[in-house]
């Protein structure tokens, strides 16, 4: 048996034969865990990149909350949380929009309500890193939202958790 086949993201017959190559990007880092459990973290990490990369450049605060936040979500080790985000991150710079889609898409097939709530409160958080919430982050999360079935409400109401850090709301310097 395959690897990828063992943690559930290879073809089978459960529909995963279109499973992004991401996921099994990360995956791999994930052998210890349970196939759904690895799948879930998979797409997790992936989605958080996607957001920590949403303005084409991910700083080290950006990876550090990420690894924190897998460290604490997925309840892994500091060690696999930091080499889960180094991956995540080279995963989402590899491939294109519709892996970006197809993941979002994996997530909520396999994600409850409050883990979708959870995750676009890490997405936030994240992007929040660096204290700035560009508008293209929040556009991606806000894309993130959608695809995983969070109605904008509940998007909104995350949102305003970080607003000190969103940028189109900050006052520009000559605005002072």
């Amino acid at each position: 048996m395959s690897l990828l086949r063992f943690l559930g993201l290879g073809g089978d017959s459960k529909g995963r034969e279109s499973e992004p190559a991401s996921l099994a990007e990360i995956g791999a880092q994930l052998e210890a865990l349970p196939p759904e459990e690895a799948r879930f973290v998979a797409a997790f990490s992936y989605l958080l990149a996607r957001i920590a990369g949403a303005d084409l450049r991910t700083d080290d605060l950006e990876r550090d909350s990420m690894a924190a936040r897998l460290e604490t979500f997925a309840e892994i080790d500091h060690d696999l949380a930091e080499i889960l985000a180094d991956t995540a991150i080279q995963a989402a710079k590899a491939h294109d929009a519709s892996d970006d889609h197809l993941v979002a898409r994996a997530f909520r097939d396999i994600s409850d309500r409050p883990e979708r709530i959870r995750l676009v409160r890490c997405l936030y958080a994240v992007a929040a890193a660096d204290e700035n919430i560009s508008t293209v982050e929040d556009n991606e999360i806000y894309e993130v939202a959608r695809s995983i079935g969070i109605d904008e409400n509940d998007v909104v109401a995350i949102r305003m958790e970080f607003k000190k850090y969103l940028g189109a709301l900050k006052t520009l310097p000559s605005e002072k």
